[in-house]
């Protein structure tokens, strides 16, 4: 297992960083799908989590836990909303009820990074990134991720952040199985704001 933990250039922890470990030694390397579906929830007028990594071709369910409908598409990503998305979809999904939320499975069959956004409620957004290897996690409140049964061997690792204006450079891991990798963006992504309150009983956005 290899610990990346990943600091923004001040040497602040960096949360919702996707790292994936890309094997340089010439062998095809094939993604390994996530063996259960992979949960977004739609709780509070919000996408949780905010940023999820999963290896190409996995199943992502979307959620609706609110008591109000949902909508989830594919969206432009990137600060300018100028990167397509790598998988598009769109679809509804029907207000959760006591004892029974809903549901909907998409298969993330396209490498790379997808926003998704809900067309009733414009301030929820979130990202999809699908790496062409099973080794990728995203970073958490303190910076850090764990790529589970990371290989011995020449590798690169990448990084990957929805606020990222330019990519960032591959960090070279070394060949000998090490426990923990540094990593740092090339630039400081901005605070995300604060969850918004549940609109009240019957109100609709």
């Amino acid at each position: 297992d290899l610990q990346v933990t990943v600091t923004t250039p001040d040497g602040k922890p960096a949360a919702d960083v996707v790292v994936a470990l890309l094997p340089t030694g010439g062998a095809a390397v094939a993604a390994v799908p996530a063996p259960e579906p992979v949960l977004i929830v739609q709780r509070e007028i919000r996408f949780e989590p905010y940023v999820t990594a999963v290896p190409l071709g996995s199943t992502v369910r979307f959620v609706n836990r609110d008591r109000f409908d949902h909508h989830v598409r594919s969206v432009a990503g990137g600060p300018l909303g100028s990167i397509a998305p790598a998988k598009s979809f769109e679809f509804r999904l029907a207000a959760a009820r006591i004892g029974r939320e809903t549901s909907a499975d998409v298969v993330i069959d396209a490498p790379g990074a997808t926003g998704i956004g809900c067309h009733l409620h414009g301030s929820m957004r979130a990202h999809i990134y699908a790496s062409p290897t099973p080794w990728v996690a995203v970073t958490d409140a303190n910076g850090r991720a764990m790529l589970r049964g990371a290989p011995d061997g020449a590798a690169n690792l990448r990084l990957w952040h929805p606020d990222q204006l330019v990519a960032q450079a591959d960090v070279p891991a070394p060949a000998a199985g090490v426990p923990a990798l540094q990593a740092r963006l090339n630039f400081s992504p901005r605070p995300r704001p604060a969850p918004r309150p549940p609109p009240l009983r019957g109100e609709y956005e």
